[in-house]
């Protein structure tokens, strides 16, 4: 099933999922911030630091249940 998987390929593809959800989840933090609300600055959402936005089940769990 995984046969044509292996680890480099499956690591760069993670490494790239927190470089593009760092920049998606920024910019919707940036975009509502210049609309008025401010509760992802007050989180610390506003970076581009992929560990600022980090949950289980959205960066973790779904990626996971994706390769099955």
């Amino acid at each position: 099933m995984f046969s044509h998987l292996s680890i480099p390929t499956v690591l760069i593809g993670y490494v790239a999922l927190l470089f593009s959800l760092s920049v998606h989840e920024a910019s919707h933090a940036t975009a509502a911030y210049l609309l008025g609300v401010d509760t992802a600055r007050r989180l610390g959402r506003m970076s581009l630091n992929p560990l600022a936005h980090m949950d289980l089940i959205g960066t973790f769990l779904f990626p996971l249940l994706g390769l099955f």
